[in-house]
């Protein structure tokens, strides 16, 4: 069987190695993995995983994110954003599924990803049960 990790590294489209500098804008719909120096922004319709050795000074935007390494800037995962224990996040987030491993640092806000279905059919039930309260 694949660990959790060997999963992650299998479903990668894109690797930005150990040993790679890139600087710029970053728009792709498959799922990414880096493992050298980002500047820029990175915009993903997929997952993105910021290895160990991952430095990012960008603003990051995927669906699901692990950070193993070290993010300056601020993310947004639209499902679950993960931090390792050797990640670390300088910014704000905004995530759906917010998981700190023992030892995953973060210095900034966090605002979690309010889902108005749930919160609507809540309201609904409440203010359903209130109207037969008045009847």
């Amino acid at each position: 069987m694949f660990s959790k990790q060997e999963k992650l590294i299998n479903n990668v489209d894109t690797v930005i190695g150990a040993l790679t500098q890139f600087e710029g804008d970053l728009n792709t719909q498959a799922s990414i993995r880096i493992d050298g120096d980002f500047k820029g922004n990175i915009r993903c319709d997929g997952d993105i995983v910021i290895g160990s050795e991952g430095k990012v000074e960008a603003d990051v935007k995927g669906r699901d994110l692990t950070i193993a390494g070290q993010v300056n800037g601020d993310v947004y995962a639209s499902g679950t954003l993960r931090i390792e224990a050797t990640g670390v996040i300088n910014g704000d987030i905004t995530m759906g599924v917010l998981v700190i491993e023992e030892g995953g640092n973060l210095t900034g806000r966090s605002n979690m990803i309010v889902d108005d279905s749930k919160k609507s059919k809540s309201n609904q039930k409440q203010e359903a049960s209130q109207e037969e309260q008045v009847s």
